[in-house]
């Protein structure tokens, strides 16, 4: 088990390094390009969600009309779309690099609070040393903002761990 948290682990720390070393990186073209390739197979991200959306049931029908104005917003905005979805993506990686974090930690320490405070640390100082990292690639510069949704990635995911930890009663154990 601990074998698959630090490959896990690795790579996401690996993919991170990649994604801020990447001068000038954008995320729609990069996102077009994986959708066409998906579509060269005959899977077609578009024709899922419709098909998912139709399926819903009716509660869910002000979510559909919610998702089409997105859609249309997202079309007339590409701009928006592109800060949006890397905000997105700062929150999301580092709130899954936290959960790997703190499998790894909990695989050597016993107490799930002493695991949850380790287990923020390295994201933190890691959301720090990327976007300082962002400073030296060409088209790239590092942010505070980035940090401070780093950072929120990481308190959200303390906070999903912090409330399995509860749920499941697994808080008052030690081992």
């Amino acid at each position: 088990m601990k074998r698959i948290a630090w490959t896990l682990l690795a790579l996401l720390l690996f993919l991170v390094y990649y994604l801020s070393s990447i001068p000038g990186l954008k995320v729609l073209p990069v996102l077009r390009q994986i959708n066409g390739a998906l579509q060269a197979v005959g899977i077609s991200l578009t024709a899922l969600a419709g098909a998912v959306a139709a399926r819903l049931p009716e509660q869910f029908s002000p979510l559909k009309a919610a998702a089409a104005h997105f859609y249309r917003f997202a079309q007339e905005n590409p701009e928006a779309m592109e800060f949006i979805v890397r905000k997105a993506g700062h929150l999301t990686l580092y709130f899954i690099i936290t959960i790997a974090f703190y499998f790894l930690i909990r695989q050597y320490l016993q107490s799930p609070w002493a695991a949850l405070v380790v287990a923020a640390l390295p994201p933190a100082a890691m959301a720090v040393a990327d976007e300082f990292l962002q400073t030296f690639v060409s088209g790239r510069d590092g942010s505070l903002v980035d940090v401070f949704i780093d950072w929120c990635g990481i308190g959200a995911a303390l906070f999903f761990i912090l409330c399995a930890l509860v749920i499941t009663g697994r808080y008052r154990t030690t081992t």
